[in-house]
């Protein structure tokens, strides 16, 4: 299978619904064990019930990769956590984030056992850097053409599991309040951005408008902190964002691409924010498990609405468990 004909399928077909609507939960930082809160696994059930999603992202951090170790755990713990979606019949992704990498296994066998799932529409890159990359066209309600694109990216885990040289003395230099030890999205990744953007715009005859999904965000979420009335900021901004290690170039990639509007993160579980940037709306979602540190009261998930006869333009808002019953 080509590039382009892996980038235009989907194990269920996505379509805009009759209103024209289209409507996303993301769910980051779920983030449990096998012996997982009861909190957590009703909420879920709580929070579907009640936006009642065409499409549900995990935005990484999906388990707890420093307990869960092997592949039967893995199996254990999705059998659990995949239910809400599964027995609803709602198709759902994943995108990987730094504890998921931390589960002893091969990510790309484990990525496929997530696929297995029948609801499941995740996919993956085998050729590129990271996993989780890949991209899920949505159709029109009307007719078969691409009328909105959901892209993946695997923003990996420790730069120091990554192939990339650092400093030596790193520990000792004075960086930026969000720099971290995270690794960040490699250039090929980027390029495989970039390279299958262009293809499905070469195919469709004109470019497509999407929204972008991986755990760690970018450098260019500070600016939403820094400047929450230019950037029309609101929500929580009350944790630092500890993020990658260097600026991967990812926002200005999507600047000078001009079709992703929509960047949703996870991964600081205090913050869940959003905000506008050079025409971006960029969003964090606080954490939708009970077991991983955060603030009760944050606790939910993120939800995005589209409507197919304006790409531009997304809303999104925060739907917290406390406000659910």
């Amino acid at each position: 299978m080509s590039n382009l004909e892996n980038n235009l399928y989907t194990k269920i077909k996505l379509k805009f619904n009759q209103d024209g609507k289209f409507k996303i939960l993301m769910l980051s930082d779920i983030q449990e064990t096998i012996d997982y809160d009861k909190r957590t696994l009703d909420a879920m059930n709580r929070i579907i019930e009640y936006t009642k999603p065409d499409l549900v992202v995990w935005g990484g951090d999906n388990c707890d990769g420093r307990v869960l170790k092997t592949e039967e755990e893995l199996k254990a713990y999705l059998n659990i956590f995949s239910e809400p979606m599964e027995k609803r019949k709602i198709p759902w992704m994943h995108v990987f984030g730094n504890h998921d990498h931390d589960v002893e296994i091969e990510d790309i066998y484990m990525t496929k056992i997530y696929e297995s799932y029948p609801y499941c529409v995740s996919k993956h890159t085998e050729d590129i850097y990271g996993t989780t990359n890949y991209v899920l066209p949505i159709q029109y309600s009307n007719k078969d053409e691409i009328a909105f694109n959901i892209w993946a990216l695997d923003t990996n885990n420790l730069i120091s599991s990554a192939d990339i040289e650092t400093d030596k003395n790193m520990d000792m230099l004075k960086k930026p309040s969000m720099s971290s030890i995270w690794d960040i999205l490699h250039f090929d990744q980027l390029m495989w951005y970039w390279n299958s953007s262009k293809e499905i715009e070469e195919y469709c005859n004109r470019k497509i408008n999407g929204a972008l999904f991986m755990h760690i965000p970018p450098w260019e979420f500070q600016y939403i902190v820094d400047n929450p009335e230019y950037t029309s900021g609101k929500g929580s901004m009350k944790e630092i964002m500890k993020i990658g290690m260097f600026n991967s170039g990812i926002f200005s990639t999507i600047l000078q691409r001009k079709d992703i509007k929509c960047i949703g993160c996870g991964h600081s579980h205090n913050d869940c924010f959003d905000g506008e940037f050079c025409g971006i709306k960029m969003c964090l979602d606080a954490c939708a498990g009970y077991s991983p540190y955060g603030t009760d009261e944050l606790r939910g998930g993120r939800v995005f609405e589209i409507s197919e006869d304006n790409t531009n333009y997304i809303n999104t808002y925060m739907v917290h468990y406390k406000d659910i019953g």
